[in-house]
């Protein structure tokens, strides 16, 4: 069974050497979908063999769409740029395409947050990536982007390992970004500002972190995940508020 690994790339010269890394003996192509880099992230996936293409970023899900048009392999691995398949995951990959009763597989993503593994606030993080190529496509409204597949789902042994910020300001700047992106998406599509909303979802968004999937076992960084839970979902809301 032929498999595509498909990435959507900009900057990400930093860690996409070890994502390429951990797929090539395992992806019958790589597909990266760029929009723009300026730093050597074109070079590092050319190096690999990868097929490079360029669109503009407008959404998440117009952008893994249209990956996913590129893509040829029956089967199709979505990760992303920081993201890395462990020796175990790939094992499970290689066996799950096998599979004919099969049409996607959910992946456990393990984050690496300011330089140590979230075992809690951030796990166990389930993610639909691996499916049959025309038995998927990527829904929802720009910024929560969810891939659909029509078949029957299982989930795959092995941690996505991914290597999200390495510093507080790398965090608040993708939060900033994240939550404008969804202020610009909920009033396209009509949604309207909730004050109950902005004051009550930030201290339940900390309490399910911090508490419920016990981030308090994570020490320090989890307390810092939960806070700054609270702190995307209070902008959220507030940048709807001023856009509405």
């Amino acid at each position: 069974m032929s498999l595509s690994v498909g990435i959507i790339t900009f900057n990400s010269e930093k860690f996409l050497e070890k994502v390429l890394n951990s797929v090539k003996d395992i992806a019958d192509e790589v597909v990266i979908l760029d929009s723009g880099s300026k730093d050597a992230t074109v070079e590092i996936a050319k190096s690999f063999g990868a097929k490079v293409y360029f669109r503009e970023f407008d959404n998440f899900v117009n952008q893994k769409n249209h990956l996913l048009s590129l893509c040829k392999g029956e089967w199709v691995l979505f990760i992303d740029d920081d993201e890395v398949v462990s020796s175990e995951l790939a094992k499970s990959i290689k066996e799950g395409i096998k599979l004919p009763d099969y049409d996607g597989f959910y992946v456990n993503v393990l984050t690496n947050y300011l330089g140590k593994w979230i075992k809690h606030t951030w796990y166990p993080d389930w993610h639909l990536r691996l499916a049959r190529r025309n038995k998927c496509r990527w829904t929802g409204k720009g910024v929560h982007e969810k891939l659909v597949v029509n078949g029957k789902t299982g989930k795959l042994k092995g941690d996505l390992l991914h290597y999200s910020y390495t510093s507080i300001s790398q965090h608040v700047e993708k939060i900033n970004f994240y939550t404008t992106l969804y202020a610009e998406t909920a009033v396209k599509s009509g949604k309207k500002f909730s004050i109950w909303k902005l004051l009550f979802s930030p201290p339940v968004a900390f309490f399910r972190r911090y508490f419920l999937k016990l981030g308090f076992l994570d020490g320090f960084e989890g307390f810092v995940i939960s806070v700054m839970s609270f702190y995307a979902t209070f902008l959220k809301y507030l940048k709807l508020l001023e856009k509405s």
